[in-house]
């Protein structure tokens, strides 16, 4: 609701209907991530309970792998073909136009994306809940909703679009700290 007032309020029409393209096609990748997701939650849950901390990193690391490799493949599209990508739901010129440049902006860190996504189902798998919803939100709400209030001010519709790799930016940030937090508790318990 509130990135569709921000796009309609700087932008036009054509801003939200690019936007759901975009949306569209990064949930391509976003999906890959998920069932790479689902594959790792009962390995990393199983041996988190079995207390082989060293397995649990081993599958945490091959996850960020391949999710890494996922969104990558994400930000090549983007990046380099979203014209074709783009050309999937549209011909009009002027919508074409707005897609290419959401696309782009929206794209600028999907590499990280990925880890993040894991890192934050990794807290799931191993009963910390609270940091799992905590890094789950705090991409959309907590960072987003702010950056849409702040960076569109100074920079209209380009804010806007900004904010949305922004806040993925931050959380990613925010994803790697805890985990590197929570693998010094496990080689503290190794220890």
């Amino acid at each position: 609701i509130f990135l569709n007032r921000s796009l309609l309020q700087y932008g036009d029409d054509y801003s939200v209907g690019a936007f759901s393209v975009v949306h569209k096609v990064t949930f391509i990748f976003v999906t890959l991530v998920m069932g790479i997701n689902q594959g790792m939650q009962p390995i990393a849950g199983y041996n988190y309970g079995a207390r082989q901390f060293g397995r649990v990193i081993e599958v945490l690391k091959l996850a960020i792998l391949w999710a890494t490799v996922a969104m990558t493949a994400g930000w090549i599209v983007c990046e380099f073909f979203p014209r074709l990508a783009a050309l999937i739901f549209t011909t009009d010129e002027r919508m074409l136009s707005e897609i290419v440049r959401g696309m782009r902006i929206n794209s600028y860190i999907f590499p990280l994306i990925g880890s993040q996504m894991v890192i934050s189902n990794f807290f799931q798998s191993i009963a910390k809940p609270w940091k799992a919803i905590f890094l789950s939100l705090s991409r959309q709400f907590l960072f987003l909703l702010p950056l849409l209030l702040i960076l569109p001010r100074f920079w209209g519709i380009d804010g806007v679009w900004y904010s949305l790799p922004a806040s993925d930016l931050i959380s990613c940030i925010t994803g790697f700290v805890l985990l590197a937090m929570q693998i010094k508790t496990f080689k503290k318990i190794d220890n």
